[in-house]
């Protein structure tokens, strides 16, 4: 494949991003001299791998850790420009961070400094955010904590879903980093500002392990609405109903005063009417257990579910 950009650029991902931004590169005719998929144990290692073959460009591993001697002299035989990430769990030894020309740029998906973690896409979503966007910054040793080189803002829509903020945040990083290589092809003199001081929003990763996807009933409607949109479809929020797990995919937050305790249902008719801290959350679609993702109407054709009884852990 020919070239239009003479840079030599490394290239470090994890799907989806990496898929998104590694195509977008190659397609725009920049130089990969080489891509570093993840560590052979994640399950996403064979797809990276895959991909950066069908691309025809050489894949570099390790065996356990990013500053074995073997790996460091692969990666600075290719003589790399810079180097490029898109999404990646693990931190950057020094010994690997000095292995390029001019550094080691990442794709953050929120307004650094606000939002450093893993997951900016659903806390964003949780905290009632208005907008959102990528910041291109200069790799250190801690996360998301080095110099900022280019930012872009975009809106959060209305019914925003951690699923459909995934997807944008991912052409946006494409978008914005051939926006930057291209400046830096005519230009390695590369300006970027030092991070603010100070405590910002964090956003860390969500998961079942100490039951951080699970809904509290107890606060108010609107907030657990964002909350089942903040983990749609990718981890989805939980809670229990006669013992055996829900994930509850939609739901609508409705104003209104009620006498219910929390997670208590409220009313019954095409959806579930559920009373929260303050208000009503109607629950649209929803799994139960194993045995079927659907409908709320569906569900209550099936389960009978009656006026009084509970949601919760």
């Amino acid at each position: 494949m020919n070239n239009k950009y003479q840079k030599r650029i490394l290239f470090i991902g994890m799907p989806d991003m990496a898929l998104v931004c590694l195509s977008g590169l190659v397609s725009r005719g920049f130089n990969i001299v080489g891509v570093v998929p993840p560590h052979r144990n994640e399950g996403t290692f064979e797809l990276m791998c895959g991909f950066a073959n069908s691309l025809k460009l050489p894949l570099i591993l390790y065996k356990d850790r990013l500053d074995e001697m073997d790996f460091i002299h692969s990666i600075k035989q290719l003589n790399a420009d810079i180097a490029v990430v898109c999404s990646y769990n693990k931190k950057f030894p020094p010994e690997f961070l000095r292995t390029t020309k001019d550094g080691f740029v990442n794709c953050h998906p929120s307004l650094l400094p606000e939002y450093r973690g893993a997951n900016p896409y659903s806390h964003v979503l949780i905290n009632g955010e208005k907008e959102t966007g990528i910041t291109l910054h200069f790799m250190d040793e801690n996360f998301d904590t080095g110099n900022i080189i280019a930012q872009k803002k975009v809106p959060i829509e209305k019914h925003e879903t951690m699923g459909t903020l995934f997807n944008r945040m991912n052409y946006l990083s494409s978008e914005l980093l051939a926006e930057f290589l291209e400046q830096y092809e005519n230009n390695s003199n590369i300006i970027s500002l030092p991070q603010p001081q100070g405590e910002f929003k964090k956003a860390p990763s969500i998961d079942s392990k100490n039951l951080r996807n699970y809904i509290d009933w107890t606060k108010d409607a609107k907030y657990i609405e964002r909350f089942v949109r903040a983990l749609n479809p990718f981890i989805v929020a939980m809670t229990s109903f006669r013992g055996i797990f829900v994930k509850i995919y939609t739901a609508e937050a409705v104003e209104k005063k009620v006498k219910e305790e929390p997670g208590t249902i409220c009313r019954i008719k095409d959806d579930i009417g559920v009373a929260t801290g303050d208000g009503i959350l109607y629950i649209k679609s929803m799994q139960f257990g194993s045995y079927m993702i659907a409908d709320t109407k569906s569900f209550i054709e099936k389960f009978n579910p009656r006026i009084g009884e509970k949601f919760g852990r």
